[in-house]
């Protein structure tokens, strides 16, 4: 007799009904099928994965191709920026442009969404670099513009920058106080003083140290009789306690004429004038702008007046 070979169960799934039989073996066939694919799919990628890989590629590729014209961007841009604040702007005489927000980084909500993505750190970086570019394109933007309208105006502007003494020098008898902190003479407070204090007796004649309209004229507290000019160009200048003033609002003035006279109104410790230099309504040291009509003896001469006086 045959000895028999068969399988264990082999018996009883023969006795199932033949739809079962089909049945089950599709299932067998269907898991060898699943299981073969997953194998595969460990060493060898799918059509689909295959095209997938190939986009992440091509992407990441571009990415490194954007990051790269954005890092040349910048150089170029930096240069434009040196070129502006070490040779235009100090060629001209005018200072560096004020936009602080442009260096100021946008919130970090702007980026929230790129989180979510596979490759959001990579996107996030880039955005935040063509941001960062974008704010200071505007910066040049504005700068250049600056300065191109300086250049154009240079001959105007040579006209009204301070660039005299308000007073004759020979009537100075000192530079009673500096710019900058100091004790004040009347209160005994420290606190900043924005312009320097010029000793001269009382009724000696103040001239405009440049070309301007007036903007103020009239008793300002603190500062008695006061004369504002403004000179354009972000510049303004001021002229404080003086005994009398001889221009009024919308008028127009040259450099060197006699717009008021030394006095002593306001608060004020003695016959002097107040003199100020403001840029973009900031203050400046008028000092800086003494020297523009001085000889190097004068200048000399002047620093030793201070050294003295401080």
């Amino acid at each position: 007799m045959r000895s028999e070979n068969k399988r264990p169960g082999h018996n009883a799934i023969k006795q199932w009904p033949r739809g079962y039989q089909i049945l089950f073996r599709l299932f067998i066939a269907l898991l060898i099928a699943v299981g073969s694919n997953m194998l595969i799919s460990i060493w060898f990628d799918t059509p689909k994965i295959a095209k997938i890989k190939r986009d992440n590629q091509r992407l990441e590729a571009q990415y490194d191709i954007l990051n790269v014209k954005i890092a040349e961007a910048e150089l170029k841009l930096s240069d434009v920026k040196h070129r502006d604040q070490y040779v235009y702007r100090p060629l001209l005489g005018i200072d560096t442009l004020a936009i602080p927000q442009v260096y100021a980084e946008y919130n970090n909500s702007k980026y929230a969404d790129f989180a979510a993505d596979s490759y959001g750190d990579i996107i996030e970086d880039t955005w935040r670099r063509i941001d960062r570019l974008t704010r200071n394109l505007y910066y040049a933007s504005r700068a250049l513009d600056d300065t191109q309208d300086m250049a154009e105006n240079k001959e105007k502007f040579s006209t009204v920058i301070p660039a005299i003494w308000p007073i004759d020098r020979t009537k100075l008898r000192s530079v009673s106080s500096l710019y900058g902190m100091r004790k004040h003479p009347r209160y005994g407070t420290w606190r900043k003083h924005e312009g320097v204090d010029l000793s001269a007796p009382k009724g000696t004649a103040v001239y405009a140290t440049g070309n301007a309209v007036v903007s103020f004229s009239g008793w300002k507290p603190g500062y008695g009789h006061l004369i504002e000019l403004n000179h354009g160009f972000g510049y303004k200048t001021r002229y404080g306690h003086l005994s009398k003033r001889h221009v009024v609002a919308g008028d127009s003035v040259t450099r060197g004429q006699v717009i008021g006279d030394v006095g002593n109104t306001g608060v004020s410790v003695g016959s002097h004038l107040h003199y100020e230099v403001r840029y973009r309504d900031n203050t400046v040291n008028p000092i800086h702008y003494f020297n523009k009509d001085m000889s190097p003896e004068a200048y000399i001469e002047l620093m030793k007046q201070l050294e003295v006086s401080s």
